[in-house]
């Protein structure tokens, strides 16, 4: 484990602790904290996994390494992802334009990418895990580097468009990989980014059981204000704030680990989670996203940035 005890922003060694938990995902003894700058703000894991620890906490199972759609047993999942996946590439579009080539940083099983190449750009994925890229390879026949993003050593001003889904706050030193990615831009190529949102009303009610902490697995976590320092200090320009995305998912998973917490009957514990997983809960909590999706208090943001 390596002991963390620089700010990676703003260079400070003042910070108090958030709070200390497990790995509440796939379950641990392990107890990590999560500390706060108090010259900046950034919220940073200490201690955290180092180089050669890290695989074992993204496991095969690993939540966002997803099957292709079409893989998917019932009709109303499918349906479900396949919007999910329309939105993700339309508001990118809305923003990058309609081709060019596109580089989504930490692709996963390349669900993304393969959305983009056949709304016509060309895609290109970098992913750390070998499991998740030889999926994305061999399922799509896509074109993944495995490793780092700075491993890759792509060209200069190389792509259009850099994505990165989920991703920013798992990268050990952000401030260097959003240099490179500043580098590996063309001139007004784009950078859109989701990760969680600290300012979130969810993070506020759940607390330590908030999905968006995701100890070990996420090292550093930004509010807008704190990302939009990273930003430009990497010859970024934060454009637009717009959450949209990984709404219901989040609500999910925290309730899911508030739940094993209390000393309800398991009988207790999947009945509210089916109530909570069906159709009628996403409908009724539908206005609670639009809302706070309206004032970026969702859980999860979506950032778009311009070289």
């Amino acid at each position: 484990m390596e002991i963390i005890q620089t700010c990676n922003l703003c260079g400070s060694q003042k910070a108090h602790i958030l709070f200390t938990g497990p790995d509440r995902l796939h379950g641990s003894r392990e107890e990590f904290n999560l500390m706060e700058c108090q010259e900046c703000g950034l919220i940073y894991l200490s201690p955290r996994p180092g180089p050669a620890e890290i695989d074992h906490y993204y496991p095969a199972d690993y939540q966002p390494f997803l099957k292709a759609i079409e893989d998917e047993p019932t009709l109303f999942k499918r349906l479900d992802r396949r919007y999910g996946l329309y939105r993700r590439c339309n508001e990118v579009i809305k923003r990058a334009g309609r081709s060019g080539r596109v580089l989504d940083i930490g692709c996963a099983t390349g669900i993304f990418l393969e959305g983009m190449r056949s709304r016509g750009w060309k895609a290109d994925g970098v992913e750390l895990s070998e499991f998740a890229a030889n999926y994305a390879r061999e399922r799509f026949h896509l074109s993944v580097t495995t490793g780092t993003l700075e491993e890759a050593g792509y060209p200069d001003n190389q792509f259009d468009l850099a994505t990165m889904w989920d991703v920013l706050e798992h990268v050990p030193d952000p401030a260097s990989t959003l240099a490179e990615i500043h580098r590996i831009l063309k001139p007004g190529g784009w950078l859109v980014l989701s990760l969680p949102n600290p300012l979130a009303w969810e993070r506020f009610w759940f607390k330590q059981f908030w999905a968006g902490w995701d100890v070990p697995r996420h090292f550093q976590l930004f509010t807008p204000d704190v990302l939009e320092r990273y930003l430009n200090n990497a010859g970024l320009k934060l454009v637009e704030v717009h959450s949209f995305t990984g709404r219901h998912g989040v609500l999910v998973l925290s309730v899911q680990m508030w739940l094993t917490s209390k000393n309800y009957s398991d009988r207790t514990k999947r009945l509210i989670m089916t109530i909570l997983k069906s159709l009628l809960a996403r409908i009724i909590t539908y206005p609670f996203y639009l809302f706070s999706d309206a004032l970026n208090r969702s859980s999860i943001m979506a950032v778009f940035a311009q070289k």
